[in-house]
């Protein structure tokens, strides 16, 4: 398998990535907060032989930095920076997104701005609003913050979000709290302020204006996103199916592996049938870098 790495300056933020497999068609991987691009192991490794699989860290978070301004990062800004990755790859043949919890936030916001660059799109533990447990959450992360006891937050999200996850990724959990510099618990603490403020996703991205085919994967046991909003996301995307797995919790396929058939049933046996050409894809590419 073909890997790399590197980096790219975007504004006034850092942004390393990796990338794997050797392929026209570019599945572009956007985390949730405070993950890290190895939260998406799994996904490079099932997938690297269809795509080229693209991960990387967003601003203030793992080994991105934010060279000058507030730590505090927009939702423009971070969809700016899937735009400056997208262009940077330029993908001839296409592009999917996957976006996990806050990332499909991201990800659907450039499906809609970019509608023709997207052929295929997943999202996976997808919320339009957040909910009494999430803001819950987030009050209780606040005050850790303020107390610079940060190392306590691994416990937040294990009991909150990620009890039904094996002790490897806990233990990842835990470390990586324990770890957390002062910037990146900065950009934590406003990535959470920022979910509260964002309100309701429909007020700030239309989403009836992504073209692409669009997966969109819950849990039934995600205490942080309401069931519904799947749904009314349904209603609201042209092309989208709903896939809502039993018995799973905020962590799909950390808690259950096998999830990943159903992204390749998506992403790989049926899109084959469905893509655009890569002359196509090319000149929309051309015509986004201009």
């Amino acid at each position: 398998m073909k890997t790399g790495k590197g980096a790219i300056e975007h504004g006034r933020f850092h942004i390393p990535f990796r990338h794997y497999g050797d392929h026209s068609n570019v599945l572009l991987c956007v985390s949730g907060i405070l993950q890290t691009m190895a939260v998406w192991r799994a996904v490079t490794r099932r997938f690297s032989p269809h795509f080229t699989v693209v991960v990387f860290d967003m601003p203030g978070v793992g080994r991105a930095r934010i060279k000058s301004g507030s730590s505090h990062v927009t939702v423009q800004e971070q969809i700016e920076v899937v735009h400056a990755l997208v262009q940077h790859f330029a993908p001839c043949g296409e592009l999917t997104l996957a976006g996990s919890s806050w990332g499909t936030t991201i990800a659907a916001g450039y499906a809609a701005q970019y509608p023709a660059a997207v052929q295929h799109l997943v999202l996976s533990s997808f919320g339009m609003s957040p909910n009494a447990e999430m803001e819950r959450v987030i009050e209780h992360a606040q005050v850790l913050y303020h107390a610079r006891n940060y190392a306590a937050g691994a416990d937040l999200i294990i009991d909150m979000l990620a009890q039904g996850v094996g002790m490897t990724y806990k233990r990842q959990i835990a470390s990586q709290f324990e770890n957390l510099s002062d910037a990146n618990a900065s950009a934590f603490h406003e990535h959470c302020l920022n979910i509260l403020k964002l309100g309701h996703l429909q007020s700030v991205i239309d989403l009836s204006q992504i073209r692409a085919r669009t997966l969109i994967v819950n849990g039934s046991e995600d205490r942080i996103i309401d069931v519904d909003d799947m749904w009314l996301a349904e209603k609201l995307i042209p092309d989208c199916e709903c896939l809502l797995i039993d018995g799973v919790g905020h962590f799909l396929h950390f808690e259950r592996p096998e999830i990943l058939d159903d992204y390749e049933d998506f992403m790989v046996a049926r899109a084959a049938s469905s893509g655009a050409s890569d002359a196509d894809r090319c000149s929309t590419l051309e015509t986004m870098s201009r």
